[in-house]
């Protein structure tokens, strides 16, 4: 039996987000199964499977399934992105001290693109951007207008030191080029005051991670699936034993996630110059709410090609 699907390829998911508010999306998430006390059952009507069929040409698709839409393939390397830079504007609005925001980040070209345009958008008072790029491809035509009809002003640089220099939010994608070049990345590179945003899914250099001044994560429900990162290996360990010696157990325990920043339930930073770093733990996982959101997006604008199968 044939059916007909909705394709949706990488630039029409970044056409979508252009006119929806993933932030408000990732927010009303968030807040909803803190709230709600659903825990991580919160979520959407639909789902996403993973896609097996034709068209994929050595890219991950999945297939959106939704009471209320056509069935809807969509590249999961872009929700993933959409996930990741939403989460990364909710932790900067909640964190940031106020006034001008200069921004760094880490990544390749695609990665980095897509998750600008978003950030660029949803954090307000935004005045320069540093990219350094694992790729050296160019940055395409359409983010390079959105930024300057914003009067963010953009520089691409050859080095970390460079990106990270006077950035008060620095952000690491969740491409593996970005966990490369964060691994030469010290704690005295970062401005006093600095948010800085790991969403590679490894480790951030062992001094950072000990020697910040206050971590968040995006879910607390997410900690036990990641025992083995540092920052949770700390969190949990008890300072006195030999597990918090082996892991470094001198940094700081998680202050708060996410939506207890949202809900006020946490005040955020204690002080003005503190180095924050907010660990992604959920990053890399496909959001389903999110992706009917941007279904509905490109169905307002006409986007997406019928196929059958």
């Amino acid at each position: 039996m044939t059916e007909a699907l909705l394709r949706l390829r990488a630039h029409e998911v970044w056409s979508a987000l252009e006119i929806i508010d993933p932030v408000a999306v990732l927010a009303e998430d968030l807040i909803g199964r803190t709230v709600g006390r659903f825990g991580r059952l919160y979520r959407t009507r639909g789902r996403l499977i993973a896609w097996e069929g034709a068209g994929r040409n050595g890219s991950e698709l999945v297939l959106l399934e939704h009471p209320d839409a056509v069935p809807c393939l969509l590249p999961a390397q872009s929700l993933r992105d959409a996930l990741a830079a939403a989460l990364t504007a909710v932790a900067a609005r909640e964190l940031l001290v106020g006034g001008a925001v200069t921004v760094g980040m880490l990544g390749s070209a695609d990665t980095v693109q897509t998750q600008l345009s978003v950030i660029a958008r949803n954090v307000p008072d935004i005045s320069h951007v540093a990219l350094c790029l694992a790729d050296g491809r160019t940055i395409e035509r359409k983010l390079l207008d959105q930024l300057e009809l914003t009067s963010i002003g953009l520089s691409v640089v050859p080095t970390l030191a460079e990106a990270v220099f006077g950035a008060n939010l620095v952000v690491a994608t969740n491409h593996s080029a970005a966990h490369q070049d964060v691994s030469e990345l010290r704690l005295d590179q970062l401005a006093r005051g600095a948010v800085l945003v790991n969403t590679t899914g490894k480790d951030l250099p062992a001094q950072v991670v000990d020697q910040v001044d206050g971590v968040f994560v995006d879910e607390f429900d997410l900690i036990d699936d990641h025992r083995d990162r540092r920052v949770v290996a700390t969190h949990l360990a008890e300072p006195t034993t030999e597990s918090a010696n082996l892991h470094g157990g001198a940094g700081p325990r998680i202050s708060a996630d996410l939506a207890q920043l949202l809900t006020g339930r946490h005040t955020g930073r204690r002080q003005g110059d503190d180095v924050l770093l907010v660990e992604l733990l959920g990053a890399h996982e496909l959001h389903a709410e999110l992706a009917y959101r941007i279904y509905e997006g490109a169905r307002r604008t006409g986007l997406g090609e019928r196929i059958s199968t």
